[in-house]
């Protein structure tokens, strides 16, 4: 990863009967309109499930990583099994690799250093743990972490060294079927596709200054700009680095915040993302690689989980929400007589600053999650803001049976439910909150 590094990612849109349509209460600037304008997109929670991933580095054997166990054990208990990784290395045990895939570990490989001799490593790796390579990921930020490949030097090596990836890849028996990520770093201005290099576009988001991910008034847009970067390759979108570090700073330029706020950051950017499109997400990283208590490092501040292994309340968000979205989850596809397939759920009192995303399970219930992105760091003080939530208006269409209410910053179990009504006034945060409606005869209800 590269702190200063910006991602980018392609819309993609999605039909689905039910539609929120949004009112705003502030009209936007020339630059925001689109973005303020949108209608909610629609996905499924098992989609947004997916889309959750996190960088590890298990070929660092000197601090928090080196207990493979602990890192299986940590991503257990976040509920999280898509992992970023580089390519299995000689140097660090095919044994730690396979540990993690007999544990639910999807990879997604980034090619690093030996270009050929990776992709060696893969085909060993992919025949000994058959389905557990999710992607395969191209040279990291060569920007920052120049290549060379037969030959060639800075963004003609990155490209030649791609396509030799994307070849390999899907000229592999042992790799059928697994998609090709982009490489980072490279000149995205003057480079005008991605055939025969890429299926996704692939970029880094590091929002700046304490700000939030894709809304801030200061005209800060971090990942709307990303998408805009790399929309026209066309191509599916995945963000292979996205995070804040949990060391609190001040001033311009800078990444910091506390604990509390990166939590916040972390669990709206990941909604950001799925609600403009991007496939999956990973988030940057997993632990605090080694003890930094002066704060001297801020590599070292990263994690979801300290080094120690305890969890920040970023990971403890990330497992409260993937318990609300899995918990009384039922197998089998949507119902298309299901009640909340023909009913259209409306939203006012929505600022310029407010988000949504609809999330929709096959039993016929489904997720409204909204959050705000009202500033939620002070720059000029290295100190969290708690902006006053605003209210906002829900009409469900129909009635609903029961809404519960959760915020994944607090608890896994709603911190309120509601029965039989149609229209509810919900205070939303500066972070995401879920309701979880069942519209009165849903089955099982």
């Amino acid at each position: 990863m590269q702190a200063a590094a910006c991602a980018t990612r392609f819309i993609v849109t999605i039909g689905f009967a039910l539609v929120i349509t949004l009112f705003t209460t502030l009209s936007a600037p020339p630059f925001t309109a689109a973005l303020a304008a949108q209608q909610t997109r629609a996905i499924s929670a098992d989609a947004l499930l997916d889309s959750i991933g996190v960088t590890i580095h298990i070929n660092f054997t000197d601090g928090a990583y080196a207990d493979v166990r602990k890192v299986s054990d940590d991503l257990a208990w976040a509920g999280v099994h898509h992992v970023r990784e580089g390519a299995p290395a000689e140097s660090i045990p095919l044994s730690s690799y396979l540990w993690l895939a007999q544990h639910g570990a999807k990879f997604n490989f980034v090619i690093l250093g030996d270009i050929d001799n990776s992709l060696r490593q893969l085909d060993r790796f992919a025949a000994l743990a058959p389905d557990s390579i999710a992607a395969v990921e191209g040279p990291n930020e060569i920007d920052n972490f120049p290549i060379t490949y037969n030959g060639l030097k800075g963004d003609a090596a990155g490209l030649a060294a791609q396509r030799a990836i994307y070849a390999h890849v899907h000229g592999s028996a042992q790799l059928k079927g697994v998609p090709v990520y982009d490489m980072t770093g490279y000149g995205i201005a003057k480079v005008d596709t991605r055939a025969n290099a890429a299926d996704f576009a692939n970029h880094h988001v590091y929002p700046q200054n304490g700000d939030q991910p894709a809304y801030n008034a200061n005209g800060a847009l971090w990942l709307p700009w990303a998408i805009n970067s790399v929309r026209k390759y066309q191509l599916p979108i995945v963000l292979t680095e996205f995070g804040y570090f949990s060391s609190p700073q001040a001033g311009w330029n800078s990444l910091g915040v506390d604990e509390a706020t990166q939590a916040k950051g972390v669990l709206n950017g990941l909604f950001d993302a799925a609600s403009l499109g991007v496939t999956r997400t990973y988030l940057y990283e997993l632990l605090d690689e080694k003890p930094d208590p002066q704060h001297k490092n801020n590599e070292m501040h990263y994690g979801l989980f300290r080094y120690d292994h305890t969890p920040k309340p970023s990971a403890s968000a990330i497992r409260n929400l993937t318990a609300i979205l899995r918990a009384n989850a039922t197998e089998g596809a949507a119902n298309a007589n299901s009640p909340n397939a023909s009913s259209s759920c409306v939203l006012s009192g929505m600022p310029q600053s407010a988000r949504s995303l609809l999330l929709t399970r096959s039993d016929g219930r489904y997720f409204i999650a909204l959050w705000n992105e009202a500033p939620f760091w002070d720059r000029a003080t290295g100190k969290p803001l708690n902006a006053p939530p605003v209210s906002v208006q829900v009409d469900f269409g129909a009635k609903a049976g029961r809404v519960a209410l959760y915020d994944p910053t607090v608890s896994a179990t709603p911190l309120a439910t509601h029965a039989d009504l149609q229209r509810l006034a919900v205070e939303v945060p500066d972070h995401v909150v879920l309701l979880e409606v069942t519209l009165a005869g849903t089955p099982g209800a």
